[in-house]
């Protein structure tokens, strides 16, 4: 037998204790008398004695704490298959993503999305990539959503080679990551670079049956970028404004993926990424069953209050 919450059970190291100053504690009445005396001079022979009555309510606090402590037995494991689609999820973390014109930074509004989007993903396993001018694991295919929160509000472009952006070593990577699954559906995160044409990347992502969809985070007016030593400037002393790249859309359009343009519908992006088609991979998952135990003694300590409370002298 195990216990979910072990940590409760040395609560009732205290009340322990307490049974042993009641147990052991003698009234005035039975220091001053004989046993055989005080039963005779009792008004009340019948009725429950204090000591016992305060034993019982405190057994049936023990009782409480046990079944708080939620003791299950284990019955093995079973093993279930899950059908899961799987998805690469690819983050720009270039320097363009630090631009103002999304608040309060494409960078950050892009991980406020995916954070978002998780909660409402059904039946697929995604991965997490960062690129810039090189692409790197931030998490590998998992349906384990809370762990993928965790790595994903921790993303930080400190210590990351901001510079530019390279589509076709993402590609290369992302598909390298799904191995043999068939119809590879790779979603990128971008403001789109500054390429002006991605014919490379179409190349080898229909070669390799990649599907490219694009939730595009940059606007036609464009933003700044702010750095340590205040908006960052080109060698003319005017301020570098990064606009949207239109040219992004023909990647996720000749590679049967989608394109969205990014909104302030906090549902977006978690409806874009389920109109994807589904390419289900069986996994199989190992689950321990456990059976729930806490109402036995959750039953017999209400048992004993009741016992307690109704054993209560009543006043003549």
């Amino acid at each position: 037998m195990d216990f979910e919450q072990i940590e409760l059970l040395y609560t009732l190291i205290p009340v322990a204790i307490l049974w042993f100053f009641i147990h052991h504690k003698t009234s005035n009445l039975e220091a001053l008398f004989a046993p055989e005396v005080l039963e005779k001079i009792s008004l009340d022979k019948h009725g429950m004695r204090l000591k016992t009555r305060l034993k019982l309510l405190l057994l049936s606090i023990i009782l409480i704490l046990l079944a708080l402590s939620q003791p299950t037995l284990d019955k093995g494991e079973i093993k279930i298959k899950k059908h899961l689609s799987d998805l690469v999820v690819a983050m720009d973390m270039s320097y363009s993503m630090l631009a103002n014109d999304v608040y309060p930074s494409r960078f950050e509004f892009a991980k406020n999305k995916l954070l978002h989007s998780l909660d409402k993903i059904r039946d697929r396993q995604v991965a997490i990539l960062g690129f810039t001018s090189q692409t790197f694991l931030i998490s590998p295919l998992t349906d384990d959503f809370s762990s993928l929160k965790f790595l994903i509000k921790n993303l930080r472009t400190d210590s990351i080679n901001l510079k530019g952006t390279d589509i076709r070593n993402l590609l290369q990577a992302a598909s390298d990551l799904t191995g043999t699954t068939k119809n590879k559906q790779i979603l990128l995160l971008t403001d789109g670079g500054d390429d002006a044409n991605f014919k490379e990347a179409i190349a080898y992502a229909i070669k390799h049956n990649l599907q490219i969809f694009i939730f595009d985070i940059a606007s036609k007016s464009g933003g700044s970028m702010r750095t340590e030593n205040g908006l960052l400037k080109d060698q003319d002393n005017n301020i570098v404004v990064v606009r949207e790249n239109p040219n992004i859309k023909t990647l996720a359009m000749q590679t049967g993926g989608k394109y969205l343009k990014y909104s302030l519908n906090n549902n977006d992006l978690s409806d874009f990424i389920n109109t994807f088609d589904r390419h289900n991979n069986s996994k199989e998952v190992k689950i321990n069953q456990k059976r729930q135990l806490f109402y036995y003694p959750l039953l017999l300590a209400l048992l004993l209050l009741f016992v307690v409370f109704f054993s209560l002298p009543r006043k003549p």
